[in-house]
């Protein structure tokens, strides 16, 4: 299978998991809508679990691909990127059922793949953090390995309450944004929060 057709495939099985949920989309919706039997379906991308994992790691390499060429495309300071990339997940969250991160972690392979993403992520957000102090944007008086676990077991408390779903990803962004990260911003930083929320994102 060509890498095209692999990653079309990929991208509409991540949309209609997002729209309907992983457990109401079939395989045999997914053969039938890419065009090939079941078989090779399964031969192409294994079993629904790893379905599901090969669509992450898609979607989050396109992420990563649109972020640098975002980087690339100016001069862009580093809060400038953050804010780039949360805008990012906030448009992948507007048009995703409440469920999908419930339903997911239903997947043991594919919780241990999540696990380790964060991982991941969480130590390029504090690289960044930290860069951003000497750019003048964030506060050096801040301890950020102590702030991003901070922030992750508050998101976590979010969705072990229930409360991603009396709120809406634009709200529950917005707060990260105005509370969170501006708190350890520097004025000049804060500015830059303010005007890219202003102009660039949609709340």
């Amino acid at each position: 299978m060509e890498k095209e057709q692999k990653e079309a495939i990929l991208a509409w099985v991540l949309h209609r998991f997002r729209e309907k949920g992983v457990r109401s989309v079939t395989m045999d919706e997914i053969a039938a809508h890419a065009g090939i039997s079941k078989r090779t379906l399964y031969e192409q991308f294994g079993d629904k679990e790893q379905l599901l994992i090969e669509c992450l790691k898609y979607h989050w390499a396109q992420e990563q691909k649109t972020l640098m060429e975002y980087a690339e495309s100016g001069t862009h300071n580093v809060l400038e990127l953050i804010l780039f990339s949360f805008n990012q997940k906030l448009a992948a969250c507007r048009n995703t059922y409440p469920g999908f991160t419930r339903d997911i972690m239903r997947y043991r392979r594919v919780t241990e793949y999540v696990q380790l993403y964060n991982k991941n992520s969480s130590r390029e957000f504090i690289a960044a953090l930290k860069l951003g102090v000497e750019q003048g944007l964030m506060r050096g008086d801040i301890r950020f390995e102590l702030f991003e676990e901070f922030l992750t077991a508050q998101l976590r408390l979010l969705y072990e309450e229930g409360v991603w779903r009396k709120y809406t990803p634009q709200e529950v962004f917005r707060l990260i944004l105005l509370v969170w990260l501006r708190g350890i911003s520097t004025e000049e930083g804060g500015r830059i929060i303010d005007t890219y929320m202003k102009e660039e994102m949609e709340f």
